[in-house]
């Protein structure tokens, strides 16, 4: 399958806004960047496209393999192209905002939200198995009839635009915030403030988040706090990676421990 023109754009201008932010950041003092927390989100990051390198063509294969049971086809034009994007913003508000509520499926999710930073590196800080989630939530827009490759190229466009979201640099843009995900809502999404948490879960469009009520609108007033509610104040990769699966565990234990003894009694 040939990439798509679009990917090698990203590529090219990726890291030449990553060193104007951090240039801007160093000159101005505006503390963004930390070395070390950088240097974790490159490491999620690349892990992430060697694992999307190696199973692409598996993943690809098992969507062909399950089109093919679809009851009907949807053509390729300019109309199913545009209906096949909303429904990948509607499934991707689903999945985003379960991703948050469900505490197996956060257990993966949470890596992307353990910075105290925020800048253009945050977007390459992806979740382990998010390779994995993607390809299988995804699943259902095959049996609506859409080609696969069309769900690919739509996906990965809309994952690639969440590059831009992922800075302080750029402010409000009036009327554009109105329907579009822009850096002001996705920074209220990183937040930690009680007041922000769990909103604003859109890929490009933030008209699910309005229609659903988790829509919330940056306060100028209000000073962020990027990361999580408890952080976790370490650079250790598997720490990062698996820290809310050992809470998960320790959970369990303590669960166990207390019926057991409650059953003692």
């Amino acid at each position: 399958m040939d990439i798509p023109v679009f990917v090698y754009f990203f590529i090219s201008i990726y890291p030449v806004a990553v060193i104007i932010e951090s240039l801007y950041s160093y000159y101005h003092n505006k503390g963004y960047y930390d070395v070390k927390d950088t240097l974790i989100n490159f490491a999620l990051g690349g892990i992430a496209i060697i694992f999307r390198i190696l199973t692409k063509g598996m993943w690809l294969a098992l969507w062909m393999y399950l089109y093919q049971f679809a009851p009907f086809k949807i053509a390729q034009n300019v109309w199913s192209w545009i209906l096949l994007f909303f429904c990948n913003e509607f499934l991707y508000y689903w999945f985003h905002r379960w991703s948050h509520e469900n505490g197996v499926l956060w257990a993966i999710h949470v890596n992307h939200h353990s910075s105290e930073k925020m800048n253009f590196t945050n977007a390459a800080r992806v979740p382990l198995l998010n390779f994995i989630l993607h390809n299988t939530f995804w699943i259902p827009l095959l049996f609506i009839g859409f080609n696969p490759l069309m769900i690919f190229t739509v996906e990965t466009a809309g994952f690639l635009f969440a590059f831009i979201q992922h800075t302080q640099v750029i402010k409000r843009i009036p009327v554009f915030e109105l329907i579009f995900n822009s850096p002001s809502h996705h920074r209220v999404h990183h937040a930690s403030n009680p007041e922000y948490i769990n909103k604003n879960y859109g890929s490009v469009l933030i008209i699910f988040d309005r229609m659903f009520g988790t829509f919330k609108e940056e306060d100028d007033g209000i000073t962020i706090k990027f990361g999580l509610s408890k952080n976790i104040y370490s650079y250790n990769l598997l720490k990062v990676i698996f820290h809310e699966w050992r809470n998960i565990f320790k959970s369990s234990e303590k669960r166990g421990s207390a019926l057991q003894q409650k059953q003692k009694v």
